[in-house]
């Protein structure tokens, strides 16, 4: 048995749980039709999605500060994730809907929404960006509203960090260094990377995987250092450049073997 807090609209309902003292939002066709304020309801959990919230936090200024429609979109977006991804946490509920209307505001007023790591944010993250791209239908199908390659980017960054122990800003972090040092591979050696090639694709997964065995403590144990230097001088730098700024933009320890495979990706981007 809940006790109605705020009816949202008819697919959306804020309730409490009365022995726990739990505020709990459940999104549902139809749920919060005919419910009113202190009701006391029973609820089918087959037919609804269930989203307890952390303690602390001001549950209803958070869910009456935008459209209800924000939250039916993120939780169709969850939904697809929890369908996919083995462990995920659905409490972004909240920061996903509110990240929605704002993206949708910015939209409406004619402002320019650019990501300019739309690239390394699809290619680091793409099981996730899968998902979110089918936020481009939930939100034209609710708010007719067609968001780009970009807002969907954005998205992506949420997805992820709701798969791991990031934050988004961490994740935001990331994505940011990976294009600069891109930027850097382009100046220094006076060409342009294709980002749909093979090697492009190639050295972002490797930067991706990086990073992913340093936050654990794994190692590699075949140093390629000495032929890289020898062999691909030019790389072998660039590489070192790029191990610093990622040492320094996440707070990582990052052992020096790393940079040796690190420059074979970067001289494949040069012969590409």
């Amino acid at each position: 048995m809940y006790r109605v807090r705020k009816v949202l609209n008819n697919n959306a309902i804020l309730v409490i749980e009365p022995n726990k003292m739990q505020e709990i939002i459940f999104i549902g066709t139809g749920i919060g039709f005919n419910k009113k304020t202190n009701m006391e309801i029973t609820i089918d959990e087959n037919k609804a999605t269930k989203y307890i919230q952390a303690p602390g936090i001001d549950i209803t200024s958070q869910v009456t500060k935008n459209n209800p429609i924000f939250l039916e979109v993120a939780d169709s977006i969850i939904q697809d994730a929890k369908a996919q991804f083995t462990d995920f946490d659905e409490n972004i509920l909240l920061t996903l809907s509110d990240h929605i209307a704002f993206a949708i505001k910015r939209i409406q007023n004619d402002m320019i929404i650019n990501n300019p790591f739309k690239n390394e944010a699809r290619l680091l993250f793409a099981d996730e960006y899968k998902v979110a791209v089918n936020a481009q239908k939930y939100i034209k199908e609710k708010c007719n509203i067609l968001i780009n390659d970009d807002e969907i980017s954005y998205i992506t960054l949420h997805l992820h960090s709701a798969r791991t122990d990031e934050k988004v800003s961490q994740s935001v972090m990331l994505v940011a260094l990976v294009n600069e040092s891109i930027s850097e591979i382009e100046k220094l050696l006076n060409i342009s990377i294709d980002v749909n090639s093979l090697a492009y694709s190639r050295l972002l997964t490797h930067i991706k995987y990086l990073v992913a065995r340093c936050r654990l403590k794994e190692q590699i144990h075949i140093d390629m250092n000495d032929y890289t230097k020898n062999a691909f001088p030019t790389s072998y730098i660039i590489a070192t450049n790029i191990i610093q700024k990622l040492k320094k933009g996440l707070d990582l320890t990052i052992d020096d073997i790393e940079i040796g495979y690190l420059a074979l990706h970067i001289e494949r981007i040069c012969n590409n």
